[in-house]
């Protein structure tokens, strides 16, 4: 059984896996994440073993990012299972027809561009949201596409296992104090 958990924003997935989907959590818009994505977890889990653990590791919310990356290292290492990662913006390319993509946090966008082969044509980026007026006008971008989690689990299957050490978050938006 593989378990799945994204945090990059306010919602919060939490899936258990095996060839499809066994139980699914989605948590919409909760600002106390940190304490109910444990509990959530273990009801998800119930009394399933866990082969592996996908976890999406940014870009997104700082602190939610931070929370599922935490949680999925610690469950790997503990279990001694294996951890692959997705990104926020490979999972809505994986999707959405169109491979150049963007999710808002409100204050700006996400954006990324992708591949057939799901490889990055160029790096992530964070636009504010008048930045972000221009380059949609300019280019057909998916935004906030609905995320068929079937595929973006399959996705992530097929990359290689990291050590949960090597996890790490993956930040684009310069926090206050770097501006």
């Amino acid at each position: 059984m593989n378990l799945f958990i994204d945090t990059h924003l306010n919602d919060v997935a939490i899936i258990l896996y095996d060839n499809l989907i066994i139980a699914k959590e989605i948590i919409k818009e909760k600002k106390e994440n940190s304490r109910i994505i444990m509990p959530t977890i273990k009801k998800v889990i119930g009394d399933n073993k866990l082969s592996s653990i996908i976890v999406v590791n940014g870009p997104g919310s700082f602190t939610g990012v931070r929370l599922g990356v935490t949680i999925a290292k610690t469950l790997a290492y503990t279990l001694n299972i294996p951890i692959r990662t997705v990104t926020s913006l490979e999972c809505l390319a994986i999707s959405s027809p169109n491979h150049l993509v963007a999710f808002s946090d409100n204050n700006g966008y996400y954006v990324g561009n992708f591949n057939e082969n799901m490889s990055l044509k160029e790096e992530y980026k964070y636009l504010s949201n008048s930045e972000f007026v221009l380059f949609s006008s300019k280019n057909e971008v998916s935004i906030d596409s609905e995320l068929y989690y079937d595929k973006i689990i399959k996705y992530a299957l097929e990359k290689k296992p990291i050590n949960p050490h090597q996890v790490n978050p993956i930040y684009i938006k310069k926090l206050s104090v770097e501006k």
